[in-house]
């Protein structure tokens, strides 16, 4: 084994005890910015370089891709090149790992299909482990016997095209403990220590697995942040960092409150805010850089008012400060509030990359080629089959299809073994045999290439021999410029798979395939890529930036409430400590800001300053707007100071290109809208008494203040 330092980084205090604490378990409450995975990788290097563990006796779980390679990466440059025998991996692509490597001694085909979200229905009850007999147990209404029905269709559907979804990577495994003794003990003799990461994510189904292995030896050390528990939504359960102690009396506990992100007006204004949440660990940050800019609030008239100023901060940052785009994030609780800031980007030609949005490997052009690899791995993938069977059209119809389905059904077995029974019927038109026939000799064909060919090189033959090309330039025959950005895409994917092959020798046509089923949004921020980053606040988990902006702070939208405003008081607890997880993201500068008015449902309306706003000590915000509005609800903001005083954002005095402005008419008013005078400059309707060419118009104006104008005079023009 390599001689080196046994921690050959610098550690603080509490840190140091999180690393040597090695024998039984540990729960490490590491705030955000805290160093958390210097501490993970910190203790696997520990654990190797002090001879308690060889690198493979190592499972550390992680929940995306780019902390399980940001923790390997970190370990290996520690330990040597043996720290890639550390098994470092998302909870999902560890126990599919695990699953085909011991398919056949646990009852799994270990060529199973990832069935991934646009290819099921998911079902929010296999989260709780519960089985579809569990499911009609809990109720006799209509809908639940309805729901349960359903469960066992879809139950049975994966099982015959043998297909495992998301849950199913973390209920077989659990499953099999309970079948196969044997299968739980090998894992526990060979994994003597398990890390987690993020704990406070997990899931009740994620908790079993990991007690379950680390219940032999009990060294199982698990990092978490209360305060950042966002995912109930989906299943994570708070209760299992609130109660660890419950399951694991001996547990000790340490404290990573040192933060080294943020400075430390934006952790006070953090603090402020998730402090007022009742069900949570006693820790509060604390950080070294006591400097810093103020966090500031912007108020805005409207939405689109909201969308300018904020991009007139990013012209600032960028033009008159140089901060590169990329370092600059704008949060928002939901994915349509980006569509306002879109506009204003695009408006001031400043470039942008939203997060969260059509993924590469959603794109149509691209789920077609990933089909024909995953039926070629997978004959028994009905999804798969039904996507490509007649694409590129080769005459299998609608009624063909049908009868094939029919016979899969009533021989209960997959439309791939169907259509080989089919093509026997002697009652088949030879025309219907030659065409079924002709598909599968295809996969057939590509199913015996994958030993001939490199794994580029296959998906190339792929793509050639279905014309998968010319197919594109035909249906895009109107728009050959879409024609050709979806052929880029396929060569893109050519050499995404090569790039792939390059770091993975080892690598599979399946581990391919299970690696693009299990990204996630915080896996594909690329930090290359120039522009402003644009994602909700659950996509920010585990990110940082330089400068944050986080928008649309209004009760009802953040804290986000339905539309009947029934929101319980947990609900609210995780609204704050998504603001928190938010704030918590900025590395120099925060900017908060609100709208008067916002578009929501369908419908303008008038909304409140979020309670979140309110928590927030006066004195910690630098406030930027003049509307009187919070003083009049009470929020208990600082007193405004006259306009003559007020620093201006910056967006107002901004050359625009004038071809962007169009002459307004009476039809047109309407509050919040951005309009452009020849000598007060940019301003935004307030009110308006439309009259048709006597309409008279109130306009705040950013230099000149507030001025009612007579619109046929007033030579007003839209900005667009």
């Amino acid at each position: 084994m390599t001689s080196i330092n046994i921690i050959p980084v610098e550690l603080n205090h509490p840190q140091q005890q999180a690393v040597e604490h090695t024998e039984g378990p540990l729960l490490v409450l590491a705030g955000a910015g805290s160093g958390k995975t210097r501490v993970l990788a910190c203790r696997a290097a520990h654990l190797v370089n002090s001879g308690l563990a060889e690198p493979y006796q190592i499972l550390a779980l992680t929940f995306t891709n780019k902390a399980a390679a940001e923790l390997k990466s970190r370990i290996v440059a520690m330990i040597g090149p043996e720290g890639v025998g550390v098994t470092a991996g998302t909870f999902h692509s560890t126990f599919a790992r695990i699953m085909r490597r011991e398919g056949l001694n646990i009852e799994i085909d270990p060529h199973f299909t990832i069935v991934d979200a646009d290819d099921r229905r998911r079902l929010i009850a296999k989260n709780a482990l519960q089985s579809p007999d569990d499911f009609t147990a809990q109720g006799n209404e209509p809908l639940d016997i309805i729901a349960a029905e359903v469960y066992r269709i879809y139950e049975r559907r994966l099982e015959r095209m043998n297909g495992l979804d998301f849950n199913d990577l973390l209920i077989r495994p659990i499953r099999a403990f309970r079948e196969h003794p044997d299968f739980l003990e090998r894992l526990q003799k060979r994994f003597r220590y398990v890390l987690v990461d993020e704990f406070q994510d997990t899931n009740y189904a994620q908790y079993v697995l990991v007690r379950e292995i680390a219940r032999g030896h009990g060294n199982l050390c698990v990092v978490g942040d209360d305060d950042q528990a966002i995912y109930g939504w989906r299943g994570a359960n708070l209760g299992n960092i609130l109660d660890f102690e419950r399951d694991w009396p001996k547990t000790r506990v340490i404290r990573l409150e040192q933060n080294y992100r943020s400075t430390k007006p934006i952790l006070n204004v953090a603090w402020s805010v998730i402090k007022h949440n009742m069900k949570r660990r006693s820790k509060k940050l604390w950080t070294v850089k006591d400097d810093g800019l103020p966090v500031e609030l912007i108020e805005a008239v409207s939405d689109e008012d909201e969308a300018l100023k904020v991009t007139g901060y990013i012209e600032e940052e960028h033009i008159r400060n140089n901060r590169p785009l990329n370092e600059m994030a704008i949060l928002y609780r939901t994915n349509a509030q980006s569509l306002a800031f879109e506009r204003a980007l695009r408006s001031a030609k400043i470039g942008y990359k939203v997060v969260g949005g059509l993924r590469f490997y959603e794109r149509k052009e691209i789920r077609d080629v990933l089909a024909y690899l995953r039926l070629i791995v997978n004959p028994a993938d009905d999804v798969s089959l039904l996507r490509i069977i007649n694409y590129p059209p080769r005459g299998i119809g609608k009624a063909l299809l049908t009868d094939v389905q029919a016979r899969a059904r009533a021989e209960n077995t997959s439309l791939s073994q169907a259509i080989s029974t089919h093509i026997a019927d002697p009652e088949l038109s030879p025309r219907r045999r030659n065409i079924l026939q002709k598909f599968l000799d295809l996969m057939g064909g590509f199913r015996n290439r994958i030993g001939e060919l490199s794994f580029p090189d296959l998906v190339g033959e792929i793509i050639t021999k279905t014309d998968l090309k010319s197919r594109l330039e035909t249906e895009d025959k109107d728009d050959p410029s879409h024609a050709e950005s979806r052929i880029g895409n396929l060569n893109s994917l050519l050499m995404d798979i090569r790039r792939y092959v390059d770091l993975n020798p080892e690598g599979s046509v399946e581990s391919f395939l299970e690696e693009v089923s299990l990204v996630t949004d915080a896996d594909l921020v690329d930090e290359s890529v120039a522009g402003v980053n644009l994602l909700t606040l659950h996509s920010a988990k585990g990110l940082e930036f330089k400068v944050v902006f986080i928008v649309g702070l209004e009760d009802g939208l953040l804290p986000l409430s339905p539309r009947d405003n029934n929101t319980r008081l947990e609900d609210i607890d995780e609204e704050r400590r998504l603001f928190y997880v938010g704030a918590t993201r900025a590395m120099d500068r925060l900017v908060l800001s609100y709208a008067l008015n916002r578009f929501r449902w369908g419908s303008p309306g008038t909304g409140l300053p979020s309670r979140f706003l309110r928590e927030i000590p006066p004195e910690m915000l630098k406030v930027k707007g003049d509307f009187g509005y919070t003083m009049k609800h009470g929020s208990g903001f600082p007193k405004r100071k006259s306009r003559a005083s007020l620093e201006i954002p910056h967006y107002a005095t901004m050359p625009r290109d004038s071809k962007t402005a169009s002459r307004i008419g009476p039809d047109e008013l309407r509050k919040g809208l951005l309009v452009k005078h020849f000598k007060f400059g940019l301003g935004v309707i307030v009110d308006f008494r439309r009259n048709g060419f006597e309409s008279r118009i109130d306009v705040d104006f950013d230099d000149a203040g507030k001025k009612t104008l007579v619109l046929k005079y007033a030579k007003l023009e839209v900005v667009k």
